[in-house]
């Protein structure tokens, strides 16, 4: 098995967010926030792999959540 590692850096927001997913405190060490990205990656990865078949003759975006995005990211800003 080939281990990769990779840097990344997330926003203050994004922390906040992953502490109440995880019921962390905000000031959780570094190790168990990293520990939380791994473990949405892998469960994202599984979930993908689950729905690979279900979508695979579906490849319309869904236009009516995509413009409830936008409205909901220019009300945002």
């Amino acid at each position: 098995m080939n281990y990769e590692s990779r840097r990344i850096t997330i926003s203050y927001l994004a922390v906040i967010e992953l502490c109440k997913m995880f019921d962390l405190p905000q000031d959780a060490p570094t190790q168990a926030l990293s520990a939380g990205v791994e473990k949405l990656i892998f469960q994202h990865d599984n979930v993908q792999a689950s729905r690979t078949a279900e979508t695979a003759t579906s490849t319309q975006p869904n236009k009516s959540a995509l413009t409830a995005m936008v409205t909901n990211f220019k009300g945002a800003a």
